[in-house]
């Protein structure tokens, strides 16, 4: 036991030291924004026939996911950023940024998001501003046949499949190495207000669901906690680091390619030690609402739907104003609270089942945490302030984009928000 304990103080040594000890003059954010390819009936689409029309102007460079067998295509990378093929062959993925604010991050998604629209309706298919596919259920024959989701599918079991069909818009926003254990329990904490802000995957399997948040809902079945909000808060980095090894490792790197594993991580770290890049791999296949990210020493907020097409950065001035604004946010959870953890796990699943219409933890809790967004993006003096715009007028109306596209598909069918939620270029 002595053992296991010093190597987890060096493995978690070594992983706070890959996060940088001081914040730029400006926090800089990214995005990874996913989308449901459909045709317009709501079938899913394919995005490997889009590749081709987007390399013909030779503004992107292909990567594969086996270069010593170039056969699929794994992702293109050009000016503003990745596009890649997700879990599910009918989600597209936009890895943008990073961007020192939102309005150079609104500049870049604006363009990559308008080439491959047009690409997908040249095609005839769209490019849809939702959080999960409307009418294609989750199966392994919608899976993209990368090497290492065959071998997770067979670790993970069914519950993987629900990785093929749900589209997020996650957000990483700099920190700090003092920051970590602090971003991850506040914004962990408010993945319930973020839920019931952004829920947006409302019609699944090809009628409306029990939740308006689906993707949220439907990653459940991955294990308690595994997926969604942690169970309680961490007091330092080791506490953490123990934490996601006590997780099953579904797959190791193994001679090249992959190999099931499928036993808690830190049974590994008893046989090998503090090994820094196997808990990278492992930790990479946690799906916490709100983790942190080595390779880029970020906090990674991962809860919330695809945004309709005209509203799209609310969900990074959301994350980014709460990350500006970590001392007050915890301060205003902890007043208004006496037991967060407890409160918001009852909370987050009201706002995955209801959205703004699920009964807040305190009155205006909401409401309160939003103002900390706003107050934190107006200290960073660029006017960012705006984009939470959006997000003002659902909790004003107790609407969420999810409400409005269950109505939608009760009165018109599914068709009709395909067409409400496509991007028109």
């Amino acid at each position: 036991m002595g053992a296991l304990r010093q190597t987890y103080g060096v493995l978690a040594e070594r992983y706070a030291g890959l996060f940088r000890e001081t914040v730029r003059p400006i926090r800089r954010v990214g995005r990874e924004a996913e989308f449901p390819i459909v045709f317009p009936d709501g079938r899913a689409g394919d995005v490997a026939r889009m590749w081709e029309p987007l390399m013909r102007g030779g503004e992107f460079v292909p990567q594969y996911d086996d270069p010593k067998t170039p056969s699929l295509i794994a992702a293109l990378t050009g000016a503003d950023g990745r596009i890649e093929v997700e879990v599910g062959r009918a989600t597209i993925e936009l890895v943008l940024g990073p961007y020192e604010d939102l309005l150079q991050l609104e500049e870049g998604s604006r363009r990559l998001v308008r080439q491959v629209a047009q690409v997908a309706d040249r095609l005839g298919m769209r490019l849809l501003g939702f959080g999960i596919q409307p009418r294609s259920r989750a199966s392994s024959g919608l899976m993209t046949p990368k090497k290492r989701y065959v071998h997770l599918a067979r670790a993970a079991g069914p519950a993987w499949w629900h990785f093929t069909t749900t589209a997020a818009d996650q957000i990483h926003v700099d920190i700090t190495r003092s920051e970590i254990t602090d971003a991850v329990n506040v914004l962990n904490l408010l993945s319930a207000p973020l839920i019931a802000l952004t829920a947006n995957s409302s019609v699944y399997a090809g009628r409306t669901g029990r939740y308006l948040s689906g993707r949220e809902g439907l990653l459940g079945g991955l294990g308690k906690h595994r997926a969604g909000m942690t169970p309680g808060p961490f007091d330092s980095v080791e506490e953490f680091v123990r934490y996601i090894c006590g997780y099953r490792c579904y797959v190791l790197k193994h001679d090249g390619g992959f190999r099931q594993y499928n036993r808690p991580f830190e049974e590994y770290l008893r046989r090998h030690g503090p090994d820094i890049d196997a808990y990278l791999w492992h930790e990479h296949y946690t799906w916490n609402s709100a983790r942190p990210r080595a390779l880029n020493s970020t906090i990674e907020v991962r809860p919330a739907c695809q945004q309709p097409h005209e509203d799209p950065l609310v969900v990074a001035a959301l994350s980014l104003g709460w990350v500006e604004a970590l001392d007050e946010a915890r301060a205003f959870i902890e007043d208004a609270l006496a037991d967060p953890w407890a409160s918001m796990q009852q909370y987050r699943h009201e706002a995955i089942v209801r959205g703004l219409r699920g009964r807040e933890p305190v009155e205006r809790f909401v409401e309160g945490a939003l103002r900390i967004a706003e107050a934190g993006l107006r200290r960073r003096g660029r006017g960012e302030e705006r984009f939470l715009g959006p997000l003002w007028s659902r909790l004003e109306q107790q609407k969420t984009p999810g409400d409005r596209a269950r109505d939608l598909v009760r009165s018109q069918g599914v068709a009709a928000l395909v067409e409400s939620v496509s991007y028109h270029p």
